[in-house]
């Protein structure tokens, strides 16, 4: 794809927690001490300096290596070694403020009041008066920032909305005001202001302490648990109507919106709130979980319906597809395939997007001089020894301490390589608030003092992030990359290794609960739980013959070249573009109410018209019990009144079983009938006939099976077998809500034990659940009544979704006068639409 070929010619509005930009304000040095950030904790005295070990060893054994290089060696992993690159000055929140007012030494109240006064914290009048610029962001999902940065040339109408990343409550009105404008004029972002309780809330709390460790397995009951608290609920709601009012505000016609990650999965309902028209994708980027863990979320119901409001929702993989569409099944009884979900309202498309790298642009960092001069020092270092490396973030989900834990074992199992292997981990500080930190340096601890001698110490442990250039030569220097985590999304660090490995094709062991894991197949697979099958995987790594590295290798970098960032986001952006071309992608919601004055005088000029109604919920009240009675006196009436016109042919389209069309309509003989939804018809004056030939049934047995499991859990629900459908009736039982529960149960029973290897699906209707062959439709019964009918009127009416495909059928026929009109004010592909069962005699009494 050339630079003229853009992705898009319409704006695309990416919406994340945090813009790729923030505000370092220049503060005199006296100042900026009282607003700096809290220096990143240091490796702990229990992890020793390698620098120590190998300088006794040299000293012992001078002849054992060659002299370092001088003045370079003692500097590894130093950041004095290079152009520092120190946080921007921020103002502080009221929550940092409050914290470190507990810390503060207890004043002396002997000494003079002069010697107690503090330093100015006035800060809206410090950052009011100081200098600023906007420098990049360094919170916030990095990878999302340069996969679109990857694409600038090829989409460059995209705006960015989110936060800044820092406290903005406290800054002067005039200081914000000109933050947003500087930030729209000269980086197209809108920042999305917020107080710190709202940030720190829905950020710090919710997402953070709520939602991240549901999403990756870690159920949290426990005392510091935020799952049941409201305030943090209420603070994610907020700034996700924030976002949707600071959207909404600079939203264009034509607009495409994309919204990105837990952090906003409220956020498109309230855009189809405010903007009913437009087009929203929505991207996951860590894993979904499956339904037996979100189901345990309070709050389970509104983030679904808010993800659900998008046309199009992607994810990394399939598996967290499926469990998406399993919950959405489970929860709010919806009928999903793995392509969407069908709501009332609209379709929703499921895609499978998986992230990559910019290999590019990976390539020419690789090649900086820096890069080249640190691997030279870490070969020099670590000559004649094995690398092993990994970089992780100290959260529990990393899996850092189970990957001591296995490579103890492997010390242990494979005494050859004690000596002779260093696993170098670095560990990357988290806002979370764990004591993950003592448990793993404990391990460390004990694996270096029971395996370390006096020149050697197998496992580095740096708490603390080291330079890109540092961390692109430990890659290129590796003999393997152990990357375990316990759950992870995709984990991008696994691509970077490939990428690094130009020349040495070192193996990846990789943990099977990431997502690369599923494009990965020539990565050494691993459960970061087993231990036993880790050590094992690093000896296989560690053992393994040039020959076979190589072509492991290849094929991984294969994929990685193929499946990179700019494919990524241009597919997403592609997908969301079809659905914008799709007229039909979402039903109109402004319709006209029917009435008989608006088409009254085409009728009666047109000479062949034909009338397709639904019994259940158009013609008749819908009933819940599934037994037939004959219909109402006021039905018949209406019906023969009709069907007596010489010009109409009338057709009453039910998913009742024929029997029962007989009892209610059977002495009808000038009506038209269609059964079990299309499989059965009965021209007027005629016999019933099968529209198919050859149905299906084999799959009858196991559903009946599964129907009599939930039934005998139901009191009072039922099963009717009709002749090529079974519905599970849950409307008449003795408690409907657990039956309803129940039936969401079922349905998601059915579709992932039968559903999946066979051509059938099950629909839930009112107080139902039908399973039926997917190709038995009212629109293919439609089609052929209209091989013995040409008409010049048409009319359709329907009330429920499974009335929604004849009326995209009627629609696109070329018909003269067509009208399809639903029962009830919803979303629908109907032209028109009738307040209930009443309004809909009421027209066809009054016609002409």
């Amino acid at each position: 794809m050339t630079s003229a070929q853009n992705l898009t010619s319409h704006r695309v509005l990416i919406a994340s927690l945090f813009l790729p930009y923030t505000v370092d304000f220049h503060l005199s040095k006296d100042k900026a001490q009282n607003y700096a950030k809290p220096k990143v904790d240091q490796p702990t005295a229990a992890v020793a300096s390698p620098n120590l070990i190998e300088t006794l060893a040299a000293q012992q054994n001078p002849s054992a290596r060659p002299p370092p290089t001088p003045g370079l060696e003692d500097k590894l992993f130093d950041f004095r070694n290079e152009t520092p690159s120190l946080p921007p000055i921020q103002p502080k929140s009221r929550a940092r403020h409050a914290d470190e007012k507990k810390k503060l030494p207890t004043l002396n109240t002997s000494q003079p009041k002069d010697l107690h006064r503090r330093k100015s914290l006035d800060t809206a009048r410090v950052f009011a008066e100081a200098p600023w610029t906007i420098v990049p962001c360094k919170a916030g999902n990095i990878g999302l920032q340069n996969a679109i940065n990857s694409i600038r040339p090829q989409m460059e109408k995209q705006v960015w909305i989110g936060t800044l990343g820092m406290p903005t409550e406290t800054l002067e009105d005039k200081t914000r005001a000109d933050i947003k404008t500087k930030f729209i004029t000269e980086h197209n972002c809108y920042p999305v202001m917020c107080s710190d309780a709202e940030f720190e809330g829905h950020y710090e709390h919710y997402s953070k302490q709520v939602l991240w460790p549901n999403f990756h397995y870690v159920m949290l009951e426990n005392p510091k648990s935020k799952v049941y608290q409201d305030d943090t609920w209420k603070a994610y709601q907020t700034l996700n109507e924030r976002f949707a009012d600071t959207i909404a505000e600079m939203y264009q016609p034509g607009d495409t919106i994309w919204v990105n990650d837990y952090h906003l999965m409220l956020l498109p309902q309230l855009l189809r709130q405010r903007i009913p028209d437009a087009i929203i994708g929505f991207f996951l980027h860590i894993p979904f979980p499956s339904s037996e863990i979100f189901r345990c979320l309070p709050t389970r119901k509104e983030l679904l319906e808010g993800v659900l409001e998008s046309d199009l929702v992607g994810f990394q993989t399939y598996s967290f597809a499926r469990h998406f569409l399993q919950t959405c099944s489970r929860i709010l009884s919806l009928e999903a395939t793995p392509r969407g979900i069908q709501m009332d309202t609209h379709y929703v498309n499921i895609g499978i997007f998986p992230i990559g790298i910019d290999i590019a642009g990976f390539n020419e960092k690789r090649s900086q001089p820096d890069v080249g001069r640190w691997v030279g020092v870490l070969q020099e270092k670590y000559a004649g020894k094995k690398i092993i490396v990994a970089r992780d973030k100290l959260d529990s989900i990393k899996g850092v301490r189970q990957k001591m834990l296995a490579f103890e074992q492997f010390l242990t199992n494979h005494p050859e390589w004690q000596g002779k292997v260093i696993l170098i981990q670095v560990a990357l500080s988290t806002t979370e608030q764990n004591e993950l930190q003592a448990h793993i340096t404990d391990v460390v601890s004990r694996v270096n003092s029971k395996f370390s001698n006096i020149a050697y110490q197998p496992i580095v442990f740096l708490h603390q992030d080291i330079s890109f250039s540092q961390y692109l030569a430990l890659l290129t220097t590796a003999d393997a990359a152990l990357i375990t985590p316990l759950r992870d999304g995709m984990n991008l660090t696994s691509h970077e290794y490939v990428a690094c490995q130009h020349d040495k094709h070192g193996p990846l062991i990789l943990s099977e609960f990431t997502g690369t894991y599923g494009t990965f197949g020539a990565c050494l697979r691993v459960n970061p739980w087993d231990y036993r099958q880790v050590s094992d995987a690093i000896h296989e790594a560690l053992s393994m013959n040039e020959e076979e590295k190589y072509n492991r290798w290849q094929s991984l970098y294969d994929n990685v070249a193929t499946n990179t960032a700019q494919y990524w986001a241009a597919s997403f952006i592609a997908e969301l573009d079809k659905v914008k071309a799709d007229t039909s992608r979402r039903y109109s919601t402004h319709i006209p109410v029917l009435n008989p004055t608006t088409f009254g005088d085409t009728y009666a000029k047109t000479k062949k018209r034909l009338f397709m109604l639904d019994y259940d919920g158009t013609l008749a009240a819908f009933n819940k019990s599934p037994q037939a009675l004959p219909s109402p006196q006021r039905i018949n009436q209406v019906l023969q009144k009709l069907s007596q016109d010489p010009n109409n042919t009338v057709y009453v389209l039910s998913g009742q079983s024929k029997d029962n069309m007989n009892i209610r309509l059977g002495n009808l003989s000038t009506v038209g009938m269609s059964a079990e939804s299309g499989a059965y018809i009965r021209q007027p004056g005629g016999q019933w006939e099968d529209v198919f030939d050859n149905v299906d049934v084999a799959w009858k047995p196991a559903v009946m099976e599964i129907f009599e499991y939930y039934t005998e859990r139901t009191p009072g629900s039922s099963i009717e077998n009709k002749d090529v459908s079974i519905v599970w009736h849950f409307g008449t039982a003795d408690h409907p809500q657990f039956g309803a529960w129940l039936a969401a149960e079922c349905q998601n029973h059915i579709m992932e034990s039968i559903g999946k290897n066979t051509t059938v699906h099950a629909i839930a209707g009112k107080q139902n659940i039908e399973v039926i062959p997917r190709d038995i439709t009212k629109a293919a019964v439609a089609a052929r009544i209209l091989q013995s009918v040409q008409p010049d009127f048409v009319m359709a009416i329907g009330d429920d979704r499974a009335d929604e495909e004849l009326f995209a059928y009627i629609n696109k026929l070329n018909i003269p006068n067509t009208i399809t009109c639903t029962v009830g004010a919803k979303s629908t592909e109907a032209l028109y639409f009738v307040n209930g069962v009443h309004s809909v005699l009421n027209i066809l009494e009054n016609l002409p």
